[in-house]
């Protein structure tokens, strides 16, 4: 009788560990399922981002190649205009002052919307490009020091964040050069009455091979239907004559040569975050 009692307790024993086996590998099963349904949810999201960039990047591209057209036209009317300007400005000594300089302004307001055109059709056409392996520090702190002046002057604060394990990238550091101060420009006047721009450079060797660049104002952010138009052409909130809408256009087409990106969000408090990824 004993020994049947202790048998019985022996099997509910068992009875007992085997469950818990089985709810141990229940959990084990449902951990898994969770961690691959997250994976899958976060390739999807991955896959959509890639899609609305190059349904992006496709806009811009037809865009670019209108404008460039546009422009190839609109300088051909400018070139004679120019050519006539010069000529009449090299008999300034016969014409009275004040005609001299209403001729002076229109030949600076040709040379200016010329040199626009320019930049267009500079970025339409390929061309060989000086690429040299540089520190993408090296070329903030270059491009920040042009400005220097401007930022004090609008009592904006500059903090940098600029990892040392960040490794060198194969650019043209004039083309990546007019982009950062692009987007300083861009900042200075989204903070009209002073604020921080944040500037970080980082590189995630275990996530991507490519060196992520940040920049972050405190201003008012960008109205969502704005949003996807900023890196358009011609496409500007500003102010006449106070910008041309080619900054961030240009912007995007020269980090999309490089191989990279540039993104564009606000922020969750205010400001915006301009994101740029170029390859190492």
């Amino acid at each position: 009788m004993g020994k049947k009692k202790k048998t019985d307790s022996l099997s509910a024993k068992q009875l007992e560990n085997h469950l818990k086996a089985v709810e141990d590998q229940t959990l084990l099963y449902a951990k898994d399922l969770a961690r691959i349904f997250a994976q899958r949810k976060e390739k999807e999201r991955q896959l959509e981002l890639t899609k609305q960039q190059l349904a992006r990047s496709a806009r811009i591209a037809l865009l670019g190649e209108l404008a460039a057209g546009i422009a190839h036209e609109i300088n051909n009317i400018l070139t004679p205009a120019m050519g006539n300007l010069s000529i009449l400005l090299m008999k300034k000594s016969d014409l009275s002052k004040d005609l001299v300089e209403r001729l002076e302004t229109i030949e600076w307001s040709v040379a200016k919307a010329s040199s626009m055109l320019h930049q267009l059709l500079d970025l339409s056409h390929e061309k060989p490009e000086k690429k040299e392996t540089k520190d993408i520090g090296a070329i903030l702190e270059q491009s920040l020091s042009l400005l220097k002046y401007k930022f004090v002057k609008s009592k904006i604060e500059v903090k940098k964040d600029l990892k040392p394990n960040v490794p060198k990238v194969h650019v043209d550091d004039a083309q990546i050069g007019q982009v950062f101060t692009n987007l300083f420009l861009n900042a200075i006047d989204a903070m009209e009455q002073g604020g921080t721009l944040r500037i970080a450079a980082s590189y995630h060797p275990e996530k991507s091979a490519y060196v992520e660049i940040l920049f972050e104002d405190t201003g008012p952010g960008i109205l969502p239907e704005i949003m996807d138009h900023v890196f358009e052409p011609f496409y500007t909130t500003k102010d006449v004559g106070r910008g041309t809408g080619l900054g961030l256009f240009i912007s995007y087409g020269i980090i999309e040569k490089h191989g990279g990106t540039i993104d564009v969000a606000n922020l969750p408090d205010k400001g915006t975050q301009f994101k740029i990824c170029l390859p190492v």
